[in-house]
């Protein structure tokens, strides 16, 4: 039978992912790829949408890797890792990547002179290959690199095109033979590999896949998406997944799995769902994993339970966790199980099923499961030692509780529990946690002497990474600070993608991901994260606010029955959140609905009596100044909104 995750997985229209090669890998790289190749991007990708022009060049990347100019001259450099950084800047964000991101994934062994050296040379082997057209192509500063994606057709985003007409495509072969042996290199190249086998068709996955020129010189050092200090490095695995030694965790076993079938296959899913499992529990903030003893695959001798391993298990553990798959000829299930340890009793379980064409060995299509998961782990210890306990005990999951129902009591109670918690013990999550409180401070208006709540918050964010500059939650967290508050929209970047890659099953990376998007100009790009992230939390009891993040890129990209639907449903459990109001306001002005617009209008004005354009300006709500940002406006003025 199919899991109720499953259910939502098939009504919302999102195929399974299929994976190869990521046998070394735990978590799926971040999804970025997906939303710039999920749509086509025209019916004539190899052409420049605003002059109609040829590209300068055509950049395959499936199969061997191959540069050629307009008349089909071979350009491909000689120099492996001089093709490995064509590569890797045609697949970043924007095209761009810092000099150092590329010292570390090609010169990881080496000091950074010589890493830095190396990768000059590199840079002339591909400007000699280039010939004339280097130019324009490829730009470099003593900070980043960049190819013009404008001037440059790659064979990916076409093959995203032909798959999403029906036709046949195949991406078995990406960057097929490029041989770099660097292990940062071979990490990138396992993930990047992963993300293109993603395909999520859910209806109205749109990106906005118009190339940008690259900005100037004199634009790129005015920007205020140049970091004021430097990305963080990439992801090193935490030292150790447990914390036992805090006594006033809430203890979690994480049984031995169970493997039916006897398919390797089966054995390398189990894997994968399990490493991901564990991260995603220890994340959870008040959650300590006891691990137990684990048996040899396919052996099923400790039986569905854990036979005779719950007898080992301390007294403080009152939850175990457990992995199930089973593998058929057809299909591949997998199921996570939290019982009660005292008496064995079912606490929660649920499954996914996925046909064995759509999936080899990997954890991605069961996110959901996995973040559901978590989710109920919490809440059976929230409902165990109840609200008032817990809030006394400072646990992070009453102050977060507490936190998203952001009346300004709730956020004065989270505040008190958070401190309370650090008090007690100072963790990187509880500096994160009180760090996000305060934007919601900000953005909510309930501060109006903002200066030093946001001073207090950059402390704690530097503060919480320092702690644990691997944690995904906390990147997250420290990412949506970066990009709300100073507009440090690059930092922010690499500290969601840092989070991704440790944890692709963290659903708030990939809400506040959205939002960063969203103040940065891209939109429609924006939405299909919000989408992706509601899907993760669907049954979150903070669904609300990932409804919220899909109708705020919604009213920006111009979906406005999106960001109503959205909208709709989240004022339904918050009914007084003045960022649902402004979005339902300016929407329905959109839609030439104006007793709509007027009714929410009247609704946003006695949760903000003073409400304008240029009171929004003054608190400094990112992304107005982009083009999402002016039609947001612009319904607010439609609607009757006062522009002073």
């Amino acid at each position: 039978m199919l899991s109720e995750t499953a259910a939502a997985v098939g009504a919302a229209g999102v195929q399974p992912f299929i994976i190869v090669n990521a046998l070394r890998n735990v978590a799926a790289r971040s999804l970025w790829r997906e939303w710039t190749v999920a749509e086509a991007p025209s019916e004539e990708p190899a052409a420049d949408r605003m002059t109609g022009a040829s590209p300068d060049l055509r950049m395959y990347l499936f199969g061997p890797f191959t540069v050629l100019g307009p008349d089909g001259e071979e350009l491909t450099p000689k120099s492996r890792k001089s093709r490995a950084i064509l590569a890797m800047l045609a697949v970043a964000p924007r095209g761009s990547r810092s000099r150092v991101w590329l010292r570390d994934k090609l010169w990881s062994d080496r000091g950074e002179d010589q890493a830095s050296a190396s990768l000059r040379q590199a840079l002339l082997d591909i400007r000699k290959s280039l010939g004339p057209r280097a130019a324009h192509v490829l730009t470099a500063d003593k900070n980043t690199v960049s190819l013009d994606l404008a001037a440059v057709a790659v064979d990916a985003l076409e093959l995203a095109a032909r798959e999403r007409r029906g036709e046949e495509g195949s991406t078995e072969h990406f960057l097929e033979g490029i041989d770099v042996r660097d292990p940062e290199f071979e990490d990138w190249l396992a993930l990047e590999r992963q993300s293109w086998f993603a395909r999520l068709e859910e209806a109205g996955f749109e990106a906005d896949l118009a190339p940008r020129p690259a900005p100037s010189e004199a634009r790129r050092e005015a920007s205020q998406a140049v970091p004021r200090t430097s990305p963080p490095a990439a992801p090193q695995p935490p030292q150790s997944l447990l914390r036992q030694e805090d006594e006033g965790g809430w203890r979690v076993a994480m049984m031995p799995p169970v493997i039916l079938g006897g398919d390797p296959a089966a054995a390398v899913l189990q894997a994968d769902v399990q490493r991901a499992l564990r991260r995603a529990l220890v994340e959870a903030g008040d959650l300590r994993l006891v691990d137990m003893a684990p048996v040899a695959l396919g052996d099923l001798g400790a039986g569905l339970a854990g036979g005779g391993l719950l007898a080992r298990l301390p007294e403080q553990v009152h939850l175990s966790v457990q992995v199930r798959v089973l593998a058929d000829q057809s299909y591949l299930r997998v199921g996570i199980v939290l019982q009660n340890p005292a008496d064995n009793a079912l606490v929660w379980s649920d499954e996914v099923i996925v046909p064995r064409r759509e999936s080899i060995g990997e954890a991605s299509f069961a996110m959901p499961l996995i973040v559901r998961a978590t989710e109920e782990a919490t809440l059976h210890f929230l409902r165990r030692h109840g609200t008032e306990g817990a809030e006394a005990e400072g646990r992070i999951a009453a102050a977060v509780a507490s936190m998203f129902r952001l009346a300004r009591g709730d956020l004065d109670r989270s505040e008190e529990i958070l401190r309370r918690h650090l008090d007690r013990t100072p963790t990187a999550q509880g500096y994160a946690w009180l760090a996000f409180l305060n934007t919601f401070r900000v953005g909510q208006r309930f501060n109006p002497a903002d200066a030093p709540l946001i001073e207090e918050t950059q402390h704690l964010a530097r503060r919480a990474l320092g702690l644990e500059p691997n944690n995904a939650l906390v990147s997250a967290l420290v990412g949506h600070i970066h990009s709300y508050l100073f507009g440090e929209f690059d930092y922010a970047a690499a500290l969601f993608e840092q989070s991704l890659r440790v944890n692709p099953a963290q659903t708030l990376a990939w809400d506040l991901y959205a939002m960063l998007h969203a103040y940065a100009g891209q939109p429609k790009r924006a939405l299909a994260m919000a989408r992706w992230a509601r899907h993760l939390g669907a049954f979150s009891p903070h669904r609300y606010y990932f409804e919220t993040t899909r109708a705020i890129t919604g009213n920006f990209s111009g979906d406005h029955q999106t960001a109503i639907d959205a909208g709709q449903s989240a004022l339904a459990e918050r009914p007084d959140f003045n960022s649902l109001l402004r979005v339902l306001v300016s929407s329905n002005a959109h839609l030439d609905r104006p007793e709509e617009a007027r009714m929410f209008l009247e609704r946003l004005l006695q949760v903000e009596p003073n409400f304008s354009v240029a009171s929004l300006r003054d608190a400094g709500y990112p992304g107005l100044d982009t083009e999402g940002g002016r039609h947001f406006l612009d319904g607010l003025v439609k609607a009757g909104v006062r522009k002073h």
